[in-house]
């Protein structure tokens, strides 16, 4: 191997015919190259960005001794070296200068490339590197890419419009951000910067904005563009101004509650006008399961969100006060609450009500029945008597008219007892009727006794499930003589 090589910038300096040492160097003490600096440090995919090199120890005097290759194997590229300036005094060993070279195109999928600058001494290659970020290339309009919120509700009073937006087709920002980097514009408003700049990548730049303005029901188109490619690549978007939705319950406590008792309830209802008062509110009433009306009183009206200045962000609470329903009513189920203005039902809501009231007698007949007076045709002096019911065997069946097959399945019997002795009778399935109102009447026949005196009755229906025993309260039913027959 070649121990040393020809100071060829030497000898261009002092041409000599003789080999002098001072002519001469040694491959070792050729410089390695340093890339000390890199301005700019992206451009595009599409090539021609011309970037700065400050370089040391570069032992290359002219551009055309310089070798750029951006990339390695089948997608590597070459870049062109456009001017290389050496300070004064620079040499093979010891140099400090500008390099300026301008970047190849390369695929469109580029990020970050990696570029080596090469040069030879005679057979010696010296090189250094660097990392340069490749762009998208930017063509057309500016692009949306997304916008928050995706739609605005109508407004009709002035208020601060505060918008989100991420931009395509825009150059990535350095930071610190400038705002007016990015111009926005809002409706028929001239464009102004950018309220905030949060974020800006290879792929696209997030901005706020904000305007003051009213907002009719329709659409707004909003424009923005970067500031580097000119007002002529502004983008439009096109977003729609929705009418405020109708008033709506978000809630409402209690949901539920006893038919005998009357319930003050609290509903918290959205989309209202944000002035509205308690005197806006003509009235309220409730429609029962079995379609029942009632009236409802209203207590109260008060704004949970005073800070609101439109529809679409109201929120307040109105409290009414439901009666007890009537005995009709009292097998519970769904009802339905509503709250009228002069213009007719301004908002509903449900609730629901659990059936209360016992098992109640309502009449029976016959209330007495003759003693045996033959012994050999005792059920002769046997009469049916007819029981009237409400709310059996359970309250919550009158609403569906199931009183007869709940007092079926659940084996309905009428006990009749004296002095502790009891006798209960079944009542027959084919024997029972039930009405539209959700009134049991059943039949039995009354057993035959001897013995005259009262006896106390109740009706009662076994246990079924989770459904206890269930009975009446006690009634009493007469066993008396039969009448004398004088004859002749």
């Amino acid at each position: 191997a070649k121990s040393q090589l020809v100071n060829y910038r030497r000898l261009l300096d002092a041409p000599t015919i003789a080999c002098d040492p001072a002519y001469c160097i040694k491959a070792a003490d050729i410089s390695a190259p340093e890339i000390l600096r890199v301005s700019p440090t992206e451009g595009f995919v599409v090539g021609g960005t011309l970037v700065t090199l400050q370089v040391a120890g570069l032992p290359a005097f002219s551009a055309a001794d310089i070798k750029v290759v951006a990339g390695e194997g089948v997608t590597k590229a070459f870049g062109e070296v456009v001017s290389l300036t050496q300070e004064p005094g620079s040499s093979l060993t010891r140099s400090k200068g500008l390099l300026v070279l301008r970047t190849p195109a390369v695929d469109a999928l580029s990020q970050l490339v990696g570029f080596t600058v090469s040069t030879k001494v005679d057979s010696e290659s010296r090189s250094a590197t660097f990392k340069f970020d490749y762009l998208p290339a930017l063509s057309g309009a500016t692009t949306f890419v997304q916008v928050s919120p995706a739609s605005m509700y109508e407004t009709t009073e002035s208020d601060t419009v505060s918008l989100a937006l991420s931009l395509g087709s825009v150059p990535r920002l350095a930071r610190p951000f400038v705002l007016s980097d990015i111009m926005v514009k809002v409706g028929a408003g001239a464009y102004a910067p950018a309220s905030k700049i949060t974020s800006s990548d290879r792929d696209s730049t997030t901005v706020n904005v904000e305007a003051s303005m009213a907002l009719p029901a329709g659409t707004i188109d909003i424009s923005a563009y970067s500031a580097s490619r000119g007002i002529a690549t502004a983008g439009v978007k096109t977003i729609d101004v929705v009418p405020a939705p109708a008033p709506s319950v978000v809630g409402a406590y209690p949901s539920d509650g006893s038919t005998d008792l009357a319930h003050t309830i609290a509903v918290t209802v959205q989309y209202v006008p944000p002035a509205f008062k308690l005197s806006d509110l003509t009235s309220a009433q409730l429609v029962a399961s079995q379609k029942g009306k009632y009236p409802v009183e209203i207590l109260s009206v008060e704004n949970k969100n005073t800070k609101c200045k439109h529809t679409y962000c109201s929120l307040f609470e109105v409290k009414v006060r439901a009666p007890a329903l009537n005995t009709t009513d009292n097998g519970g189920g769904a009802a339905r609450f509503s709250a009228h203005n002069a213009a007719g039902a301004m908002f509903s809501w449900n609730f629901t009500y659990v059936a209360s009231g016992k098992p109640e007698v309502l009449g029976f007949s016959p209330k007495w029945q003759y003693v045996v007076s033959d012994e050999n045709n005792a059920a002769a002096t046997s009469r049916t008597v007819t029981v009237f019911l409400t709310n059996f065997p359970r309250p919550a069946c009158t609403n569906t008219l199931a009183c007869k097959a709940d007092a079926v399945r659940r084996q309905t019997h009428v006990r009749f007892s004296r002095d502790g002795t009891a006798v209960d009778v079944l009542s027959p399935s084919e024997s029972m009727r039930e009405t539209a109102d959700g009134m049991l009447s059943i039949q039995v026949d009354a057993p035959a006794k001897a013995v005259i005196g009262a006896e106390s009755l109740t009706v009662w229906a076994a246990a079924e499930g989770e459904l206890l025993r269930v009975e009446t309260d006690v009634f009493s039913f007469e066993y008396v003589a039969p009448p004398r027959i004088v004859s002749p």
